[in-house]
């Protein structure tokens, strides 16, 4: 996962939940509302937007991403290749 507002920034990041208009991360780092994010899994590519982000007591932080692409058209698309 890519942060391109913040040079150089590329976190590891576990997929949490998706949904049809977002994704669910588990990050280290805490991210900004509002910031663009590219999140890159296996061959397929989202970029959306931080909508939230909340601490998870000492398990890092679960960050909301709303995307424009189909989250779940997508993801049945890479499943099936």
């Amino acid at each position: 996962m890519s942060c391109p507002e913040i040079p150089g920034c590329i976190l590891k990041a576990r997929l949490a939940d998706l949904s049809v208009h977002g994704l669910s991360l588990i990050l280290n780092e805490e991210l900004q509302v509002a910031s663009l994010v590219k999140v890159e899994w296996a061959s397929v590519t989202f970029v959306g937007e931080v909508i939230y982000c909340q601490s998870r007591r000492g398990e890092g932080f679960l960050i909301g991403l709303k995307v424009e692409d189909p989250v779940y058209e997508t993801a049945k698309k890479y499943a099936s290749q």
